[in-house]
């Protein structure tokens, strides 16, 4: 647990300092600059290591140092510009109106009700995997996307490479073929490694939940923020937006749905994209926000891509619900400003959207369909509003006080008229319930919308939760205020009392509002003991070892442990999930994931002529002309149909290395066997040994 705790304060330092020195430098105020702070970073991340690939430099914490300086530098000359007299007529300084600035006390409630989120989510994610699980916190997730994510880490810290378009050079060792994947969370994570001294595998089960204990409560804060500020003032708002910070943390999906089932770069592209879309509504008022409101989108969506349609519903429903009726400086200046801030961050994603456009081909998941033909469109909407979708459907539902809070707070926002934020709450609750049941004529315009969550229930629900939770947060902020008002009336002074009882008398009252704050976040500390248990469960499920357990490890220890096997390659059958065998140790599989981008033709006629290494003269020679000296078989495989007797004729894939578990093959010979784990040496039969001389 040590170990997890020190993760959890470098990550928080890693990722929101270097954003929020360059937000400020950037003329944003310091509170706006923290919220920002993670998104901005996340940008500066994407942008550097896309940078560092074309002219060479590798990504490391030097470089990225580095990069920071120059981009703090290139933030002081956009604050100087903004001095310029043509800095000052495109960016006038707005008009004060009386507005009152964040200060201290609204400073420390959110910061109160932040920490309390994190320290809940951190410990209910980490702990039950450091006491509980096999290996502790290197204990390896069933998961199918884990293992690309803990190989990310390793790859990019061990080469340098952190450039999201040359990801096809992890995923196929053959052909390091062109892959595009949104990998600025692995960028981040890998400068980890000599900061916490942590292995691939603990950095990867203990970074993933030590990010989201950051984003999830600042993401729903920001929004209860915006809600609030529709009728409180500063101060009231932000104890509001602490409130929902700190009750995020008792919501299933947010996130312990999303760290079991690792999906956590979506997971966390979404939770920061209302910080980005609230500081993105803020340009009208100040247009110097143009940059580091950009620069916010941008870092969401190269985390992610699904953060930026959720930052675009939010922006667009607060347009048409809000800015079109009350401009600022006008319908048309505004919408200028709009569009400006938009163009920049096109030009800021650029490689984003070249990256998805060049394999949207092979990216495309058509067979990813969701939905259940034994519920209704009543019980999927029920389901798809109050998050009840796979996988919280059987154990896991429904959790009525959250529901009953969460209905609260739709209520509150119609008393807030905060139409926006009400509109998205029900759009995005329609198309979770349409990735269940098909909603008529709804279903096509809401599945576009879906699509780009692979219409997963479970990611979307995670958006539902995170617009709930902000709207829980504020029905127990009102309904704390209500309280705090009550009590403060009774302990005020009497208008006939002297002047010095008067001031004693108010300065009470000031602490009536504080001591209520802390005993909510008292209520809802205890709220997340008594959640602890469920919430745990849920972060710390498909643990078990299912495909990859104690055995496999075993192997790859022993593997790791040959005096050959570092400069080699070792043959794996990907349908296992044995690319562990390179997050675990270091030495390099054919495959790393659980699928190859470009399979070349040699590695076709090895991974299916597996059995026939030291029978076939052509097999043989592949295997010299890779290097391979080790094969590793780890039965069973992850999907059904790469399991059992190949049959092509009726389409079943089946599993290549059967033949091989089989008969055996002449040219390997076993060298270790634990379990189902079993490693075969390559022998003198295809690497003959050199004559004596």
């Amino acid at each position: 647990m040590m170990l997890g705790a020190w993760v959890v304060v470098v990550t928080a330092l890693v990722l929101i300092l270097p954003g929020a020195f360059v937000g400020r430098r950037m003329n944003l105020p310091w509170p706006v600059a923290l919220a920002a702070g993670p998104p901005i970073t996340f940008a500066l991340v994407s942008i550097l290591t896309v940078l560092y690939s074309v002219v060479g430099f590798e990504w490391n914490a030097v470089s990225a140092l580095v990069g920071l300086v120059f981009a703090v530098g290139g933030a002081w000359v956009y604050s100087a510009l903004l001095l310029t007299r043509w800095g000052q007529r495109l960016a006038p300084v707005p008009d004060a109106d009386g507005e009152s600035r964040v200060g201290r006390t609204a400073m420390v409630r959110v910061a109160a009700g932040l920490g309390l989120g994190g320290l809940v989510i951190a410990v209910t994610c980490i702990r039950p995997i450091a006491t509980t699980a096999f290996a502790g916190l290197g204990n390896i997730s069933q998961v199918w996307d884990s293992l690309w994510h803990a190989s990310s880490l390793r790859w990019i810290h061990e080469t340098g490479v952190g450039s999201a378009m040359r990801m096809g050079e992890l995923m196929n060792y053959d052909t390091q073929g062109f892959n595009y994947y949104p990998n600025t969370w692995h960028a981040l994570g890998a400068l980890l490694f000599p900061l916490t001294g942590a292995d691939p595998v603990e950095l990867y089960n203990t970074y993933s939940p030590a990010v989201l204990a950051i984003t999830v409560p600042l993401g729903v804060a920001s929004l209860a923020y915006w809600f609030a500020r529709h009728r409180y003032d500063v101060d009231s708002s932000a104890l509001i937006a602490g409130t929902a910070g700190a009750l995020s943390a008792l919501f299933p999906s947010l996130p312990y749905v999303e760290v079991q089932l690792t999906s956590v770069p979506n997971a966390v592209g979404v939770s920061l994209a209302p910080v980005a879309a609230v500081l993105v509504m803020s340009v009208v008022s100040d247009r110097s926000r143009v940059l580091p409101a950009a620069l916010a989108v941008a870092g969401v969506t190269a985390t992610h891509p699904s953060g930026l349609i959720v930052v675009g519903v939010i922006v667009g429903l607060w347009w048409l619900c809000e800015g079109l009726w009350r401009p600022v400086a006008g319908r048309l200046r505004d919408l200028a400003t709009l569009a400006v801030t938009a163009v920049v961050t096109l030009v800021l994603i650029a490689p984003v959207v070249l990256g998805t456009i060049r394999v949207a081909d092979t990216n495309e998941l058509p067979f990813f369909d969701f939905r259940e033909e034994t519920i209704g469109v009543l019980d999927g909407l029920v389901k798809g509003a109050f998050n009840g979708t796979i996988p919280l459907e059987l154990d896991h539902f429904p959790v009525w006080p959250l529901i009953v809070v969460t209905l609260l707070g739709l209520i509150a926002l119609v008393w807030l008229r905060c139409w926006a934020g009400l509109v998205a709450w029900f759009v995005f609750a329609l198309v979770t319930a349409n990735a269940m049941v098909s909603l008529g004529p709804l279903s096509y315009p809401l599945g576009a919308i879906g699509g780009y969550f692979y219409n997963s229930p479970h990611r979307l629900t995670f958006v539902v939760a995170i617009l709930s939770a902000a709207a829980a947060g504020v029905a127990i902020g009102v309904l704390a205020l209500g309280v705090a008002g009550l009590v403060r009336r009774r302990v005020a002074s009497d208008p006939t009392d002297g002047q010095e009882k008067a001031e004693a008398t108010s300065g009470k009252a000031r602490w009536v509002v504080a001591a209520t704050y802390v005993v909510l976040l008292g209520l809802i500390a205890g709220a997340a003991v008594v959640r602890y248990p469920p919430n745990a469960q849920i972060a710390s499920k498909e643990r078990g070892g299912k495909y990859v357990g104690p055995d496999d490890l075993a192997a790859y220890e022993w593997l790791a442990a040959q005096p050959d096997a570092q400069d080699v390659l070792v043959l794996n059958n990907l349908d296992q999930g044995t690319g562990w065998l390179y997050p675990v140790t270091g030495v390099t599989p054919m495959f790393p994931f659980y699928r190859a981008n470009e399979f070349s033709e040699r590695q076709r006629d090895l991974f299916w002529g597996v059995s026939e290494i030291g029978a076939d003269p052509a097999i043989d020679q592949i295997v010299r002309d890779m290097n391979v000296h080790y094969v590793i078989d780890s039965p069973p495989s992850y999907w059904e149909f790469q399991r059992g007797m190949p049959d092509p004729a009726r389409g079943h894939q089946g599993d290549p290395f059967l033949a091989l578990r089989q008969n055996g093959a002449p040219g390997l010979t076993e060298v270790f066997r634990q379990g189902d784990a079993v490693v075969y040496r390559v022998n003198d039969l295809v690497y003959p040994p050199p004559p004596a001389p």
